[in-house]
């Protein structure tokens, strides 16, 4: 019986064993199952987006029209832009990025600055950047200027009204249809997998399972900013072209007065040359000036100040003359009382010799 009930119980342990197993093998096969599932519908969405788009986009292109950029060499008439509204009219279907480099020379560089702000004013624009440099031959700026596209040829075509002496143009466009359809396609896949993945957050009883499907909803997300981010960024340059422009004067007036002062007479140069050297006779002595005015408290101190030192030196010169003076008399008076006691002695001796003869 004992032995009986051992086989029993290791039966009975093993097929629960064999259950525990297969029931986890089921749900790893199932969440397998589910995700390549989630997957395979993004796929499925993102190419029938695709398609659709594509669709779309042929049945709304005109027929025997392509949308590329016109040549800007061709005029339609002396003075004219490249291309007119009429060019850009078989484009309106497409996401098409233009761009102008115009450079100009002008004769009053201050006025075709001052016409070009009223123009970008006019046309709804504005100006995203601006540099101005001058030299000894030129003065001029460059301007990076933003328009509506709308408005783009109206634009060149107002700017070619500002007096000019020399102009060149060049316009450039870029077509990011293609582009911007993939974006949207798989900005609608992105968003049906967060929407799917925020389903299976909602659904999850495991904690490994709920990280799982937290930290895919995150780089999934991230992607679909991603993908907004450079869809904005292709409608703001679309919505608005670009057209930089640089302005420039020549500056021919210092060559000018040199030659004129070379070709002038003898007379007159040697005025000039005199007058220049009153000119910087005149500016050293103001210079002068100015810096005794500024250093005029400095001057007072100073001159307080040896005054002092002055009569300091003055004072002790006639107490050393005074006490020089002193010693000279005592000096003297001691050699006259030397010299009438050397006297009286000498009587004393005559006196003495004197009494010895008689």
């Amino acid at each position: 019986m004992a032995v009986l009930l051992l086989i029993v119980m290791l039966v009975s342990g093993c097929s629960s064993g064999s259950q525990d197993k297969s029931d986890g093998t089921e749900s790893k096969s199932a969440e397998a199952s589910l995700s390549n599932q989630v997957t395979s519908t993004a796929d499925s969405t993102a190419a029938s987006s695709s398609d659709k788009a594509a669709d779309k986009s042929k049945q709304e292109t005109p027929a025997g029209g392509d949308a590329s950029l016109p040549d800007s060499s061709a005029q339609t008439s002396e003075g004219a832009v490249g291309f007119n509204a009429q060019d850009l009219s078989g484009a309106l279907n497409k996401k098409l990025i233009y761009k102008a480099n115009i450079v100009m020379k002008v004769e009053d560089y201050g006025k075709g600055q001052s016409d070009i702000r009223n123009k970008v004013t006019l046309a709804g624009g504005y100006i995203m950047n601006f540099n101005e440099t001058q030299s000894a031959s030129e003065k001029g700026g460059t301007f990076v200027i933003k328009v509506p596209s709308s408005g783009f040829s109206p634009f060149l075509a107002s700017l070619e009204n500002i007096k000019h002496d020399d102009l060149q143009r060049s316009i450039e466009g870029q077509d990011v249809t293609e582009e911007y359809v993939d974006l949207d396609s798989r900005l609608k896949a992105k968003q049906l997998m967060e929407e799917q993945y925020v389903a299976f957050m909602k659904k999850a009883t495991k904690t490994n399972d709920l990280v799982a499907f937290a930290n895919e909803l995150e780089r999934i997300q991230s992607e679909i900013e991603q993908i907004k981010g450079r869809m904005r960024y292709i409608n703001q340059n679309v919505s608005y072209s670009t057209v930089e422009v640089r302005l420039y004067e020549e500056i021919k007036e210092p060559l000018k007065k040199k030659e004129d002062t070379l070709q002038a007479p003898l007379g007159k140069r040697a005025s000039s040359a005199f007058q220049g050297s009153v000119d910087v006779i005149t500016l050293v002595f103001q210079w002068i000036v100015v810096i005794l005015s500024g250093s005029l408290p400095l001057l007072v101190i100073a001159v307080i100040i040896l005054l002092i030192v002055w009569l300091v030196r003055r004072s002790n010169a006639k107490a050393r003359e005074e006490a020089a003076r002193k010693r000279k008399e005592m000096n003297h008076g001691s050699k006259i009382e030397t010299s009438g006691e050397k006297t009286l002695n000498d009587a004393t001796l005559s006196d003495e010799t004197e009494d010895k003869r008689e």
